[in-house]
């Protein structure tokens, strides 16, 4: 779980809420500053590497299936209620400012692996977690906050994501207990009500301002201008040079301490008369004091800030960041050190009003500077957030977070459960290895379980701590500074490949590349993998590769110029072998590329093959051919044979029927090679999960079903990642959509121009009588071959030899 109650006590019991209004159609908006703390992270997300870096999600295994038709009245109910979950966020002339809608669709979506097969259920719904996780979050489309139900075999959960700017942890609490008591009443089959109505976070946004103005927070930041001058960040001494920014790579491991350790705590917390928190927080400033950095040691701590009735039944983003600073010496005890932590939790909860934005703002530069934007290393405590959680009669449990990205070097969350004390950890995988986070809780699992007279000097720790900041990325650089301590500076990739190219390489193709300029698929790579080594680079440069654009020149120096960002497509024809031969076109087919013709271009090595590449958002044939036909023209040369398979049929019979005549005036005689293509005749339309599988050579995995395409696909992604073949979300996502959009195209299409070029049709899975609607529309001496292989087969080897044949015969 994420962050929230780091100091103060529980949530009271929330009383219910008044009657729900009307569930109005039609949104209107209201329009309110944002608080400075979502201001703040507006700005994080713009520059984040990885946007789900704020995402919020709570993982909740259910006991029993729940009745998703009351679960979706009641989630409508919740979010009707509350106007932190029908907000947005927006930015005009440098305001950010937070627009809350009257009302807004909250669809509750759910998503079902009937039979994984052989993948365990435990990893596989870990992994869609991790993918629903990482969907964006747009800030300004409310709502911010998402439900999904998940069922794997007999396994049940709920998927709770609200980006950050208008949740806390405490906030999503109340959220699920009222979920709860709506979906009782929903299953009652009555309308969820409430008794008194919800707090407005709109409302806590203007009395921020408000207080502000008045000048309500200045004793606040001079004691903080005076408590941090001179402070510096502390943190682990990384595995390996890299930024330390919100957004880097990241993952969360869970921790149970020792009953030693446990005991220790009680005992730590009686002997000073204080909470769990300042003696965890005391521990973990020894061990990064004993770790090298010295003894001024800085922690975040997200305070709860709810200081009111009001603000403790509210739904919104009020946990607000404050640093913890401390003085370990030589001398100092464990008692020492927590009794110092108790004490400085006292001036912290007075002074936890300020928001961390304006503090930060206030402070001296040099301080600025040595503390950086964001705390390395945080702790928060979950208090019991997280326990006796329901949905109605249904318990729910609470699984570990599917974070993939960090907010800081480590943030550290720890609760009390029936087990014992559970810590989970979020680290930056950029910098850190598993090893150094364990070994980070296993030093905090020492000093907890140490007698409280025990010196600090001699605690056995081996985290080693650093107080020098990572050097920040290169201005005005997007992607990561190239990984070889050059600080940042890009090769040029006629000198040298960047070494994150040919380790992402080397992974995906178990070989590093042999030059800069070889051909990926020559190579071994296959339609599949290159989702692979998108997945791979993406996960060590935070940069996602242009798919479209690099697979018309499938090489490490295009990735290389593709992360330096000196690629810029300007064109849908690409190509593919730059021969002095006859000019073959090649149109692809549903949500295809030039790559599926693999086969076919290595049979003609004399031949010059170009190809179309949809870089469009066009939804109709018409108007895909007329921008295809439009960059032909401008490359100033006529194609002896234009050849399309399946869908990219359809679209070289509209080229055919067309003429180019901006290339030349008189009629074209241009060849036309139909590769197992519907007619243009329209048929229903019709989703095809198995073709867009076979599409990409996916291996045999289930089947996710959805009634949301997107999360379908999404969950496809967690079934092969189990299956051992990672494949970026994201890239399925795209290109589902760009084979949706072309099926439904080619589904609309119909067409009765008849053109008089030689033509040849190659038949595999088409009909006899998808062949009778075609001899209307082509020459009568049309050749038609028929080949024993299937739809997909028929572009691949050894089937593609007929096809080659037929082409070279063509006259």
């Amino acid at each position: 779980m994420s962050e929230v109650m780091a100091l103060g006590t529980a949530p009271a019991e929330v009383p219910a809420q008044g009657e729900v209004a009307a569930q109005a159609e039609v949104t209107a908006q209201a329009e309110v500053a944002a608080t400075p703390a979502q201001e703040a992270l507006w700005w994080v997300h713009q520059r984040a590497a990885r946007k789900s870096v704020y995402h919020v999600t709570w993982r909740l295994g259910c006991a029993s299936p729940p009745d998703l038709t009351a679960l979706r009245t009641a989630w409508q109910a919740v979010v009707d209620r509350h106007d932190a979950l029908r907000m947005g966020l927006v930015s005009a002339d440098g305001v950010v400012r937070a627009c809350v809608a009257e009302r807004v669709a909250a669809p509750v979506r759910s998503v079902v692996v009937d039979d994984p097969g052989s993948l365990p259920v435990p990893s596989l719904l870990a992994r869609i977690a991790e993918e629903v996780h990482d969907e964006p979050l747009p800030l300004e489309r409310p709502p911010l906050a998402r439900l999904v139900a998940v069922q794997v075999a007999d396994e049940h959960e709920l998927l709770l994501t609200a980006h950050h700017s208008v949740v806390d942890g405490w906030a999503i609490r109340l959220v699920l207990d009222d979920l709860s008591t709506a979906y009782e009443t929903a299953l009652r089959g009555d309308q969820p009500t409430f008794e008194t109505p919800a707090p407005s976070f709109a409302q806590y946004a203007l009395d921020q301002h408000a207080a502000g103005e008045k000048g309500k927070w200045r004793k606040a930041i001079e004691h903080w201008r005076t408590a941090l001058d001179g402070a510096c960040a502390v943190t682990v001494a990384p595995d390996r040079p890299a930024r330390a920014t919100p957004g880097s790579p990241g993952t969360t491991l869970r921790y149970t301490i020792s009953p030693e350790a446990a005991h220790g705590l009680q005992a730590h917390a009686k002997t000073a008369g204080t909470t769990s928190f300042a003696v965890v927080l005391g521990a973990l400033q020894a061990v990064l004091a004993r770790g090298g950095a010295g003894g001024d040691v800085t922690v975040g701590t997200p305070a709860a800030n709810r200081l009111t009735a009001r603000d403790q039944k509210l739904v919104g983003y009020l946990t607000n960041l404050v640093v913890a600073r401390a003085t370990v010496t030589d001398d100092d005890t464990i008692a020492d050190v927590v009794g110092r932590a108790r004490d400085s939790l006292w001036q912290l909860l007075s002074h936890q009003s300020a928001p961390y934005p304006k503090v930060f703002k206030e402070l001296p530069e040099p301080t600025r500077a040595a503390l950086g934007d964001m705390p390395p290393i945080v702790l928060t405590y979950l208090g019991p957030l997280s326990s006796g959680l329901r949905l109605g009669t249904i318990p729910l449990t609470a699984h570990q977070s599917p974070n993939r990205a960090a907010r800081a070097d480590f943030t550290i969350g720890y609760w009390d459960t029936d087990i014992g004390v559970v810590v989970e950890v979020e680290y930056n995988t950029d910098r850190y290895d598993r090893p150094t986070a364990l070994r980070l809780l296993h030093d905090l699992d020492t000093v907890l379980a140490a007698d409280p007279g025990h010196p600090v000097t001699s605690l056995a720790t081996r985290t080693k701590t650093t107080d020098t900041l990572p050097t920040p990325a290169t201005p005005g650089f997007v992607g990561p500074p190239w990984e070889n301590g050059d600080g940042g500076r890009r090769p040029h990739p006629d000198v040298d490949l960047p070494p994150a190219v040919t380790r992402t390489w080397e992974q995906v193709l178990g070989h590093p590349p042999a030059g800069p300029d070889q051909d990926f698929f020559a190579a071994g790579g296959s339609s599949l993998t290159v989702l692979h080594l998108a997945a791979a680079l993406e996960s060590a440069t935070g940069t996602r590769l242009d798919l479209v654009t690099w697979l018309a020149d499938p090489t490490p120096r295009r990735i290389a110029d593709h992360l330096a960002g000196t690629t810029t497509p300007d064109t849908t024809l690409v190509v593919l072998n730059d021969a002095e031969g006859p000019h073959l076109h090649l149109v692809h087919g549903a949500g295809g590329s030039p790559q599926d013709f693999r086969a076919l271009v290595d049979a003609l090595p004399d031949w010059h093959i170009t190809a179309s590449q949809d870089r469009t958002t066009h939804t109709t044939v018409t108007d895909l051919a007329a921008t295809y036909r439009a960059d032909l023209a401008a490359a100033g040369r006529r194609p002896d044979v234009v050849a399309g398979w399946s869908f990219g049929g359809l679209v070289a019979h509209e080229l055919a029927a067309e003429p180019a005549t901006e290339v030349a005036a008189e009629p074209a005689n241009t060849a036309l090679l139909l590769i197992d293509t519907p007619p243009p005749t329209g048929y229903p339309d019709q989703p095809d999960p198995a073709g867009f599988a076979a599409s990409l050579d996916l291996p045999p995995t289930p089947r996710p079903r959805s009634e949301d395409d997107d999360l379908a696909v999404r969950a496809l992604a967690a079934c092969l990642a189990v299956a051992g073949e990672e494949v970026p979300a994201w890239a399925l996502v795209e290109r589902w959509h760009a084979y949706r959009r072309h099926a439904r195209a080619g589904a609309a299409h119909t067409s009765s121009r008849r053109i008089h070029a030689p033509t040849t049709v190659i038949a595999a899975d088409i009909t006899d009588a998808d062949l009778d609607h075609w001899r209307a529309r082509l020459p009568a001496d049309t050749r038609v071959v028929r080949v024993d292989t299937d739809h997909w087969g028929v572009v691949r080897s050894p089937e593609v030899a007929d096809a080659v044949r037929r082409l070279r015969r063509t006259p």
